[in-house]
């Protein structure tokens, strides 16, 4: 019996030892199923975001954001940044992060970020930017305005020793922007003023965007009697005006020449006949039945630029007899032309935070008073500070009674703005878009 169990402990050894082999995989533990490797999701977020606004100084914007504990890449490259610019004609576009230039700085559990600049380089700004900043729990709200003067601004006027000849205020049409602006050229010779005046209306002058076409017909008769300029046109000259586009820019010259035309016999109206008959369509389907008149509201004068070519462009404002009310457009023009002209081709001349603090008139001077934004944007710019000075003196001087003009800042009187110096009392110049002919 003894023997018999000896021999199943040996066949049942030999079995589970050579019969049935043993998978070791069954025994053996996985510990990557007990503890899982450790990745950025898996990081427990920080028990304490705060995002904080900080004085800008000189970026657009500096935000913080401080953690309860220093912020992993993961976790920073969570921030969403979302932007609105909005330009000064109303126009909008979208802005993330990557739109800026920008910098971050990490503190330990501080990381600031330093937004400098916008990326694009647009020939002038005036835009505001509204930004949203979002991270975990935490969000803020920033806003930014900037300016930028466009790079071809820059006093255009002429001493009378800078010019060959004396010259004279001429009305034309640009080809290109189709706009009327005074160009001042030599007075081409005729039998009298009048004459004279319209002799060199009828030429066109050597100036960037001006035709080689003549801009008013020929007039074979001219008669001038108590402040009404009569004038006789012959159909047989009225071809290239027969368009009405044509012909109502060639009146709209005259008319705007004849208000700024020096001499004893001041024109408030004009009279044209076609071959002696106020009936005619010939000269562009204009009525002729009506006489036109002068108009002499006061205008400001509005900055060009083409070409690195600046030139001043007049536009009529509300005659006022508050000096005030007057300047008050006229700044109101220089921060959005478009609202005045509903032209985007003007670039803004002032920056929208400019405000006009008062206006003073002491016999032909007009003392104005800025806040000292004003300033600002001259500091580094002296050729933008001429051009804007220049502009200021120019519109005031269509003011009624005023000859010159003085600036201020506060009580401060402006002598200087950065490198550029100031000649006081400011005059508009004698000259200004002048023809490159009679330039010395």
């Amino acid at each position: 019996m003894k023997q018999l169990i000896t021999l199943i402990t040996y066949v049942l050894l030999i079995v589970t030892t050579f019969v049935i082999p043993v998978n070791s995989s069954i025994f053996s533990l996985n510990m990557a199923n007990i503890v899982a490797p450790e990745t950025e999701d898996s990081v427990l977020p920080p028990s304490k975001i705060v995002l904080t606004k900080l004085a800008a100084e000189d970026d657009l914007f500096r935000f913080a954001i401080d953690s309860s504990r220093s912020l992993t890449d993961f976790e920073r490259d969570q921030l969403n940044f979302e932007a609105t610019l909005t330009n000064y004609v109303g126009n909008t576009r979208r802005l993330t992060l990557d739109d800026f230039e920008y910098e971050i700085e990490d503190e330990g559990q501080r990381t600031t970020y330093y937004i400098k600049k916008l990326k694009r380089n647009d020939q002038y700004r005036s835009d505001d930017i509204a930004a949203e900043i979002s991270l975990l729990n935490d969000s803020i709200e920033l806003s930014a305005y900037v300016f930028v003067p466009a790079a071809g601004l820059k006093a255009n006027g002429k001493t009378a020793d800078t010019v060959t000849t004396p010259l004279i205020p001429v009305y034309y049409s640009s080809t290109e922007a189709q706009l009327d602006f005074p160009v001042y050229t030599k007075e081409i010779a005729g039998k009298n003023n009048f004459r004279r005046l319209l002799n060199t209306l009828a030429h066109a002058p050597n100036y960037p965007g001006i035709g080689d076409k003549a801009q008013f017909p020929y007039v074979s008769y001219i008669w001038y009697s108590a402040g009404v300029l009569e004038l006789k046109l012959l159909s047989s000259q009225l071809a290239d005006f027969a368009d009405n586009a044509m012909a109502t820019n060639a009146l709209s010259n005259l008319l705007n020449t004849l208000k700024y035309s020096k001499g004893d016999l001041v024109v408030n109206k004009v009279s044209l006949l076609v071959d002696g008959r106020k009936t005619s369509k010939a000269f562009g389907g204009i009525d002729l039945s009506q006489n036109f008149d002068i108009n002499r509201t006061p205008c400001v004068y509005l900055p060009l630029i083409k070409d690195e070519n600046m030139t001043w462009v007049p536009h009529s404002i509300n005659a006022s007899e508050s000096a005030f009310d007057m300047m008050k457009q006229i700044v109101a023009a220089y921060k959005n032309p478009y609202t005045l002209t509903n032209n985007k081709v003007f670039p803004p001349l002032l920056a929208k935070t400019v405000e006009l603090k008062s206006v003073q008139v002491v016999a032909n001077t007009l003392k104005v008073t800025f806040n000292a934004d004003f300033e600002k944007y001259c500091q580094t710019n002296a050729q933008y500070c001429g051009a804007l000075i220049e502009g200021l003196a120019l519109s005031a001087s269509c003011m009624p009674f005023i000859d010159n003009i003085e600036l201020y800042v506060g009580d401060n009187k402006l002598t200087r703005i950065g490198n550029y110096q100031i000649e006081n009392p400011i005059t508009a110049p004698t000259y200004f878009n002048v023809d490159l002919d009679y330039l010395k």
